[in-house]
C-alpha cells in the first residue's frame, strides 16, 4: 500500500493469480464490464499470438473516498504458464493481496 499525501490517494495492488486457463484475466474482463466507466481505466492486456497473457493483465478502479482519501486499486493478472515464472515474480512484487482463481 502506497499513500500519496499530496494528492490524497490510496494505492492498492492486488494480483489474480492461478494456474494456466484458470479464469484470471476473464475475471478482470468481467469487473471491467461492470464498473462504471468513470470509475475505472480502460483494461490493458499484453497477449501472445494464441491470446494467452504474456506479461500481465492490468485495471484501475477508484471507488470513492475513505477518510478523504482517494483509494486506488491497481488490479493485475500474472500468467499462469510455468514458462512465466520470472513474470509472475515481478508482477507479484510489492502486492497488498492476492486473490487465487482456480478454475472460472
Amino acid at each position: 500500500m502506497f499513500i500519496n499525501w499530496q494528492l490524497k490517494e490510496l494505492n492498492l495492488k492486488i494480483v489474480y493469480y492461478g494456474p494456466a486457463l484458470s479464469g484470471k484475466t476473464t475475471n478482470l474482463e468481467q469487473i471491467f464490464h461492470k464498473v462504471d466507466p468513470s470509475r475505472r481505466s480502460e483494461l490493458v492486456s499484453l497477449k501472445t499470438h494464441e491470446d494467452r497473457t504474456l506479461y500481465f493483465d492490468f485495471l484501475q478502479l477508484e471507488l470513492g473516498k475513505i477518510s478523504g482519501l482517494t483509494p486506488k486499486i491497481h488490479l493485475y493478472t500474472v500468467p499462469g504458464q510455468t514458462y512465466y515464472e520470472a513474470s509472475r515474480r515481478l508482477v507479484l512484487r510489492g502486492a497488498d493481496g492476492v486473490v487465487f482463481v482456480a478454475d472460472s
